[in-house]
């Protein structure tokens, strides 16, 4: 079993950058990696919501056909809906969920991509924390500041939070292949896993 570390944030937050290098990190440690960018599902911008939420479920249909290959999925979709968010943590296997945390002002004076800028002139629509609704995440497994850290900073907790994950995994993977081999083992007796 390998985790899905899935980023989520507004646009400009730092998401794809912080996937990019951890699949970078993971495949250099030897582990399947599969790096997946909301934008090959679809456009960040003027879309519907409907629109957006079908795109997301084609993404998350994608994670599930890497993760059943056994490869480590990390997931920059903006997911700004929690409807979205619980329906990850429904069907997707050992799911873990990163938010990638930028404040609105952050991000706009930034605006490496130029979208907030076009957004308040009305070009663009369905730009999510400003003319599209973000349900701030509640369950996050895991928050990162980006826009009071710097990129190694962030690249460093995440870093760390993904080698939990599959150190999690492993463990997993370890006692269920002992139920498996040996299921007298728990049969009459009362055991507990620390994780």
């Amino acid at each position: 079993m390998t985790p899905v570390i899935w980023l989520l944030g507004l646009s400009g937050s730092g998401k794809t950058a912080l996937g990019s290098l951890l699949r970078l990190y993971l495949e250099g440690q030897g582990i399947k990696t599969d790096f997946i960018d909301e934008g090959r599902f679809c456009r960040q911008t003027d879309i519907a919501p409907e629109t957006r939420t079908t795109a997301v479920d084609a993404l998350r249909d994608h994670v599930l056909q890497q993760h059943a290959q056994g490869r480590v999925c990390v997931v920059a979709a903006t997911t700004p809906y929690d409807c979205m968010r619980q329906k990850n943590r429904e069907i997707l296997p050992l799911y873990h969920e990163v938010w990638v945390r930028c404040s609105l002002q952050t991000l706009v004076d930034r605006d490496t991509r130029g979208l907030y800028a076009k957004a308040g002139h009305t070009h663009v629509t369905g730009l999510c924390g400003l003319t599209d609704t973000f349900d701030e995440p509640r369950h996050a497994d895991h928050v990162i500041d980006t826009d009071h850290r710097s990129l190694v900073e962030s690249y460093l907790l995440l870093r760390d939070f993904a080698l939990n994950a599959l150190d999690g995994a492993r463990r997993w993977a370890r006692m269920e292949q002992t139920l498996l081999e040996s299921p007298q083992v728990i049969v009459g007796q009362q055991h507990s896993f620390a994780f």
